[in-house]
């Protein structure tokens, strides 16, 4: 399922983002002063913009589902409450059930957060691999997950096999803390 939304992306999603989208993006909000600096550069076929598009279109039904569920936890006496004391369905929603369920929410962002951080087929297709920090959103990068996945058999000294563990490493610690935040807003949102 990865490889079939990475190769999506790569030919289906970026030539829509080079030839239309991310030069539209240049004329328009790449002359604003300060957010400008974001939409510099030439549109490439693979850059950070396309990468982080598919990776929101991947996230977004685990993040729908999780809210929904989240939503659904809200009891229905407290529903039914505000209904009886004339609230509308709009006021329901945003008085009793969002506040209710907003550390479901909030978890179920963090647990989309660490799965987008485990892409690695679909962004390593269209994230480019260029070892640089970005100035734009418009340039190739290089993604932790792809750099394991592209080097790990390639590396043949010491030196070069230690610090793919560290990234490994930093990137394992990065899932968890981020994971284990989700975690803690779901448990608290399950206790309510």
């Amino acid at each position: 399922m990865l490889k079939q939304n990475g190769m999506w992306g790569l030919f289906t999603l970026v030539p829509i983002m080079s030839q239309d989208i991310e030069p539209f993006l240049q004329k328009t909000v790449g002359q604003l002063p300060l957010i400008g600096k974001l939409f510099e550069g030439t549109p490439l076929d693979v850059d950070l913009f396309t990468a982080s598009i598919i990776l929101s279109i991947m996230i977004i039904p685990f993040e729908t589902s999780i809210a929904r569920d989240s939503y659904n936890l809200t009891p229905s006496v407290l529903k039914e409450s505000a209904y009886a004391m004339g609230a509308t369905k709009w006021e329901v929603v945003k008085d009793v059930v969002m506040p209710y369920s907003k550390l479901g929410v909030l978890g179920g962002v963090g647990l989309s957060l660490g799965r987008a951080l485990g892409e690695t087929m679909a962004v390593a297709f269209v994230l480019g691999n260029l070892n640089q920090i970005p100035k734009s959103l418009f340039e190739a990068v290089a993604a932790v997950t792809v750099k394991l996945a592209n080097e790990f058999t390639e590396a043949d000294k010491d030196i070069y096999l230690s610090s793919l563990y560290y990234l490994a490493f930093l990137l394992f610690i990065m899932s968890f803390a981020i994971l284990a935040i989700a975690k803690i807003f779901l448990v608290k949102a399950e206790k309510r």
